[in-house]
């Protein structure tokens, strides 16, 4: 492996060229799908409706008939750079001496996780062409999380590119030919050795790029897509033609009100340590209302609560859309993944207010939880804490107006400048990010918020072999019960639909 890679140009505004300096042809890739078992026909579908959109490029897509048949391959005749994502595709003759002819005639090429096993007539593409070594996968039970080499720090294809996770599993392909410099390493919680997980290298002349990475969820990682879309570009050794980002549309602001019942706990009697529940009902302007989602992610190290997030995600996602067709603002907060949405118009749209001056907590008593959690919680079997996520769940949509931040202080500015007062909180888990975050209700309610729990969209992470030796369910219900005696009150998810059924004007 080298040491070094050679020395490329530091700056994204050098290597980026305007609009107007652009080739006066758009890169012609060709893509070569045949990996059923990933699902590469939506993958490359959706790849070559982002890259045509985003950069000055235009693309084929060939997908593999079964295992046996790849018809329109005359395209590699064309082609300016062709990407490969296949499976143990079964092809011979002259199908497969046309790609071995592009391969070995030293054309630019980048390949994606399954190609380096992608002919099983050619399973020498991998070691005499991607310069790899691949034996296998270590199990799905962990995500991999994938990081920048020193080597790949300043390469072309690596700029912009941010440390991401992903949930497919980590391939064995370590030791990697001399000539490839490594640009970024992947792991798991399980294995002290990180597995080189994308590299180049030149053969016969050409530029050649490999990825391990690369299932259905990391196509719709933004931090992914610029790693395959900057390597498309420097395999045909042509600089990044990237399009400029999409104007930033003024979200709407819904007229009218709906009326909300909502749960507290009271002491009627103040010298006596008495809860009593108790309902009462407000109304709520719906363009000062806003709904948080908060850490529903795809992934969790906990088999249980990931279960359980899976089961609520369905749930929660007819709620939000029902919500946000009535104009509630829908504010997606799947804490530490920010990278997977890189330039998305949602986290674009909420990273470009201003922030302001947070004003001091005002201070709130609160004695602690009713639950114990010091082991972290988990219900299932004993397993590794680790950051498991890479994405907000897929099971929940984003709309066009949403935004998406995990961060207090931009979510509380951008809050301020569109006039929200009201937070009503969804999702995990209920007594540790849902309280605790930096925009939780602990904190919002603390800068003045009208903060709302959605209680039957949330779930705690609590062990019953743990105190107070309840069940799971009755376990959140306390912590429920705890949130509304010290901090906010609840409502349940079906009182807001028929409150904004029956929303009238002011």
């Amino acid at each position: 492996m080298k040491k070094s890679a050679p020395r490329f140009l530091p700056l994204l505004a050098l290597m980026i060229l305007s609009a107007t300096a652009w080739s006066a042809e758009p890169l012609n890739v060709c893509l070569v799908s045949g990996s059923a078992e990933y699902d590469s026909d939506t993958c490359l579908t959706l790849f070559k409706q982002h890259l045509e959109s985003r950069y000055h490029a235009k693309c084929t897509l060939l997908k593999a008939q079964g295992f046996h048949a790849l018809p329109g391959l005359e395209a590699l005749d064309t082609c300016d750079v062709a990407l490969f994502y296949t499976r143990r595709l079964v092809i011979d003759g002259e199908p497969l001496e046309r790609i071995k002819k592009y391969c070995e005639s030293g054309k630019p090429i980048v390949a994606v996780r399954t190609a380096s096993h992608g002919f099983q007539n050619w399973l020498a593409f991998d070691k005499e062409i991607l310069g790899g070594h691949y034996t296998g996968h270590f199990g799905n039970e962990f995500t991999q999380s994938a990081r920048v080499t020193p080597e790949g720090k300043n390469h072309p294809i690596m700029e912009g590119v941010v440390p991401f996770r992903s949930v497919y599993s980590l391939y064995r392909t370590a030791p990697v030919a001399d000539d490839v410099t490594v640009l970024m390493t992947s792991s798991i919680p399980t294995e002290k050795q990180e597995q080189p997980a994308a590299w180049v290298r030149m053969n016969r002349g050409g530029r050649v790029f490999y990825t391990s990475l690369g299932g259905l969820q990391d196509f719709h990682n933004a931090t992914y897509l610029r790693l395959l879309s900057h390597a498309l570009f420097w395999a045909a050794n042509r600089p990044v033609e990237a399009k400029p980002l999409p104007e930033i549309t003024e979200r709407p602001h819904a007229s009218g009100e709906f009326t909300l019942r909502l749960r507290t706990q009271v002491k009627p009697y103040k010298g006596l340590d008495h809860w009593q529940e108790t309902y009462f009902e407000q109304t709520f302007r719906i363009s000062e209302t806003a709904i948080l989602i908060c850490d529903m992610w795809n992934r969790h190290w906990c088999a249980g609560a990931a279960a359980r997030c899976e089961a609520l995600a369905v749930r929660l996602n007819p709620v939000l859309k029902y919500a946000r067709e009535k104009g509630i603002l829908i504010i997606h907060s799947p804490s530490d993944t920010m990278e997977a949405y890189a330039d998305w118009p949602q986290r674009r749209r909420i990273q470009l207010v201003p922030r302001i001056e947070i004003p001091a907590l005002v201070d709130v008593e609160e004695p602690p939880l009713p639950i114990d959690d010091s082991n972290g919680g988990c219900d299932t079997d004993n397993p590794i804490q680790y950051e498991a996520w890479s994405s907000q769940s897929p099971l929940i949509e984003i709309g066009g107006f949403d935004v998406i931040s995990d961060n207090g202080d931009e979510i509380y500015a951008y809050l301020k400048q569109q006039g929200i007062k009201n937070i009503l909180y969804t999702g995990v888990h209920t007594n540790m990010c849902v309280l605790g975050r930096s925009f939780a209700i602990r904190r919002m309610t603390r800068l003045g918020f009208q903060c709302v729990l959605l209680r039957d969209l949330t779930d705690a992470m609590y062990d019953p072999q743990d105190k107070p030796f309840v069940s799971h369910d009755l376990g959140t219900q306390r912590v429920v019960q705890h949130i509304e005696k010290y901090w906010c009150p609840s409502a349940l998810s079906s009182d807001l639909m028929e409150g904004l059924l029956y929303s009238r004007e002011e």
